[in-house]
């Protein structure tokens, strides 16, 4: 099972590639409420609000519990106390994923360097 990240689904409707359409026909991925966030904010009008809604609709969704907040709030304290400051969004979705047992699948390079940290965050590639 797997959590995709923004960037992810960004580059697939951008440039979809054999490998990403498997992943996407043949595994199960998630998204969390931060990735459609993401991606419906950057609607440019209704019209393609509408179809990134209707896109992400076909993705089953993690609900957050009420006890994930302790988790990214232990999460962030670690993350500061090695000394590393990354986005928000970032260590909810990592967070997401660990508290979950999903692998992510992101293009983002930095969540190489949470992973040093949260070590139990499990990072999906494509072969």
């Amino acid at each position: 099972m797997i959590l995709v990240d923004t960037n992810v689904i960004i580059d697939f409707w951008k440039n979809p590639t054999d490998s990403s359409r498997r992943v996407f026909e043949n595994e199960e991925v998630f998204v969390c409420g931060v990735v459609k966030a993401e991606l419906l904010h950057g609607a440019v009008d209704e019209n393609s609000y509408v179809k990134i809604k209707k896109a992400l609709d076909c993705f089953p969704e993690i609900v957050i519990s009420s006890e994930f907040w302790d988790d990214l709030s232990a999460n962030l304290f670690r993350l500061k106390r090695k000394g590393l400051t990354v986005p928000f969004q970032d260590a909810m979705i990592a967070t997401i994923a660990i508290s979950n047992s999903l692998r992510l699948w992101t293009l983002d390079k930095h969540f190489s360097v949470i992973k040093s940290v949260l070590k139990d965050l499990t990072l999906f590639r494509l072969d």
